[in-house]
């Protein structure tokens, strides 16, 4: 017979109570004083069979009624002829998770990490199964968690520690939603291909930032299944700063561009006394500019250097705790102002503002970034395109010779961008076959230089990558643009046309026709003084700004990136090889259009065929955020926290299941009452049967 809850046994204590009860000599409950007795003197009492124990029979039935009741309480019952085993109990499955992101890299966090990964490992049961994992933007299967008859447990388990002693942090953002649903789903598909039914847990090592990404886990329901076990490192104290460049805008000219950075303190910071310098590949630097910024609170400050002295690549943050030197850094590109070409068909001069080319060559200021030259082309000019570095850009103002038009389609089938302006209708005439069969409308009349009779702008496509820049509420308006002259065409006959704008009369003021690689824009009107108010609205500029960025869509995006980002790659070019900060090397393939290999902060450099192009990678801003994640946040997104069972300890948890199914079958603890009531009837009735008052004499004189 075995017992559910062995603690009542105690209860058999309370036999003790009647045999002291028993054992008290009774008084005599009636006294009786005889006046012949008062003057004799008392003498003690002596030791009579009253003092002892001579109601065996109720001692007997009043200790077993009360053993009975303390078994009852115990819920007694008879076990099972067969008996569990560790076999019946299900195996663990831990997958350990270690955070190999950025902010790891932070004073001993990384050391911290590794030592309890190792700890798991050493406390594993001999049943248990282990995988490894590490992730920051991406998760990244060390040991997998698949079931290999090859390797038994304790192989399987010194894999883990060679992989651990071999393993180090990374660049990358922290992705932390995504590495932990595809464990989750690694595991339960594990499991169901094995059919071990085992108990599945998750054991997540890493510093849990409050920027660490959790939207794929806001998507997806968490499987009840599997347990999440938190190990959070924290390092010693919560002090970090970052800095970051502020790009100036483009209209600022080379004179007054001087750099703005932006140095941030993390909140609970000790340290409020900083420097920052620029500084080069060969460690030269400028003047340190000193600063104080308290804790959870961001300064901008202007760091200058000397351009003749210093080409500076990276900016230096000092002062920071010396732990915390991972994001101190911040890379940029050297200034190396870029040389843009805009080759301009018109016979108009530069000099005159009654021409195109006056506005156009005064749209662009000079900036430390680039210097925009437009270059005029001769009618009679023989252009050598094929061998010569092509324009960013092509303004057609006037009829172009066929030879012209023929070096004009090679440019575009090499994807390059061409502006053609209908200064007339003869233009429109002369050029009509080239630009697709455009079709002057007879239908709508060319408007006079009459001030008082003009057309606008009626309708502007602004999901169109041209004017997407202005399709906010305060960029959009475009009704102060007034057109004296412009050249109503019809595009039945153009070939995929793809109109951009219309003027109020419904013709197409813009529209635009793909030709190989490139794009062919044609505008219905000019900006000369002549023809319309363009060129002296707000418009102007940032339109040919965009106009060039949009051409530019085959070199770079920008000069700066985070890690792990994609960028960019231009096509062509016989040999293209992208040198790493470390200086290894690697060549491109010719399909190619990205780079993803973008693994660690510093400079890197893209050589085509000689020539090079540099770009700055930089960690995110989001691994400089130190503050650590509530759990609550977890929670609420449905995912169970805590440590699954031990096989012992689930089989206990079975044997007290088992016991509990054989005590509520057999219920013998019913029968135990019964037999405790019927003892105490008999009890009552024997006690009633031989209970007689006694009656005692004593002296009056007590």
């Amino acid at each position: 017979m075995s017992f559910l809850f062995g603690s009542f046994l105690l209860g058999t204590a309370a036999i003790l109570a009647p045999i002291l009860f028993h054992l008290i000599k009774r008084t005599p409950k009636d006294y009786y004083e005889f006046s012949s007795l008062m003057f004799l003197k008392p003498t003690p009492p002596q030791l009579t069979r009253r003092s002892r124990l001579d109601q065996w029979l109720l001692l007997a039935i009043r200790s077993l009624a009360i053993l009975l009741l303390a078994i009852a309480f115990m819920r007694p019952y008879f076990r099972a002829q067969a008996d569990l085993s560790l076999a019946d109990a299900p195996t663990r499955h831990i997958a350990i998770l270690i955070d190999r992101s950025a902010s790891m890299q932070r004073g001993d966090l990384w050391k911290k990490a590794i030592q309890d990964a190792k700890w798991v490992v050493s406390n594993l049961e001999p049943t248990d199964e282990v995988s490894l994992f590490a992730f920051e933007e991406s998760l990244e299967t060390l040991v997998g968690p698949e079931y290999s008859t090859g390797v038994d447990r304790q192989q399987r388990r010194q894999l883990i520690l060679d992989q651990l002693d071999n393993l180090s942090p990374l660049w990358g953002g922290t992705e932390l939603g995504s590495a932990l649903q595809n464990v989750a789903e690694r595991l339960i598909e594990a499991d169901d291909l094995s059919q071990a039914h085992a108990a599945l847990q998750i054991v997540l090592i890493a510093d849990l930032q409050a920027s660490s990404k959790l939207d794929v886990l806001q998507s997806n329901q968490w499987p009840e299944s599997v347990r999440l076990d938190l190990r959070i490192i924290t390092p010693a104290e919560e002090s970090n700063a970052r800095l970051r460049l502020l790009h100036s805008s483009d209209d600022e000219t080379v004179d007054k561009q001087i750099p703005r950075v932006r140095v941030s303190n993390a909140l609970g910071s000790k340290i409020e006394q900083f420097e920052v310098n620029w500084s080069d590949e060969q460690g030269q630097q400028s003047e340190s500019v000193p600063f104080y910024v308290p804790a959870g609170e961001s300064l901008v400050i202007e760091v200058p250097y000397e351009q003749s002295r210093l080409t500076p690549d990276r900016l230096v943050l000092s002062g920071d705790d010396e732990r915390m030197e991972f994001d101190n850094n911040y890379y940029v590109v050297p200034p190396i102002q870029e040389q843009i070409t805009i080759a301009y068909f018109g016979s108009d001069s530069d000099d005159d503002p009654a021409g195109m080319r006056f506005y156009l060559s005064r749209a662009f200021s000079e900036t430390a970034a680039r210097k925009v030259n437009v270059e005029s082309v001769v009618s009679n000019a023989i252009l050598n395109w094929e061998f010569e570095q092509l324009p960013r850009f092509v303004v057609i103002t006037e009829t172009i010779s066929q030879a012209h038009q023929s070096a004009v389609d090679k440019y575009l089938k090499r994807g390059g961008h061409v502006l053609v302006v209908l200064t007339s209708e003869q233009m429109v005439d002369d050029l009509r076959a080239w630009l697709g069969n455009v079709q002057l409308d007879s239908a709508a009349s060319e408007s006079t230089s009459d001030q008082d009779s003009y057309v606008m702008l009626g309708t502007i496509d602004f999901r169109h990558p041209l004017f997407v820049p202005f399709a906010g509420a305060r960029y959009n308006d475009f009704t102060k643009i007034r057109f004296w002259k412009h050249r109503a065409v019809k595009l039945q006959e153009v070939e995929n046309a793809t109109v951009i704008a219309r003027f109020e009369d419904q013709t197409p003021a813009l529209w635009s026709v793909n030709r190989d690689k490139g794009v062919l824009y044609t505008l219905g009107s000019s900006w000369n003084r002549e023809d319309s108010q363009f060129a002296r609205s707000t418009k102007f500029v940032p339109l040919l700004s965009r106009w060039l960025e949009i051409a530019a869509g085959n070199r770079f995006a920008g000069d700066s990136y985070v890690v792990n980002q994609p960028v960019p790659i231009p096509e062509g070019g016989e040999t293209r090889i992208i040198r790493m900060p470390d200086d290894t090397e690697i060549r491109l393939e010719d399909e190619s259009n990205t780079f993803k290999q973008t693994t660690q902060p510093g400079i890197y450099s893209l050589m085509v065929d000689g020539n090079e192009k540099s770009f700055a990678v930089n960690v995110a801003d989001s691994e400089s955020e130190i503050q650590s994640m509530e759990i609550e946040q977890l929670e609420q997104l449905g995912i169970s926290i805590g440590t699954t069972l031990t096989q012992a300890e689930q089989l206990e948890r079975m044997r007290q299941l088992r016991d509990f199914e054989l005590e509520n079958e057999q219920k013998l603890w019913k029968w135990l009452i019964v037999a405790v009531l019927v003892l105490l009837g008999i009890e009552t009735l024997l006690a009633a049967r031989r209970t007689r008052p006694s009656i005692s004499f004593q002296d009056s004189r007590e």
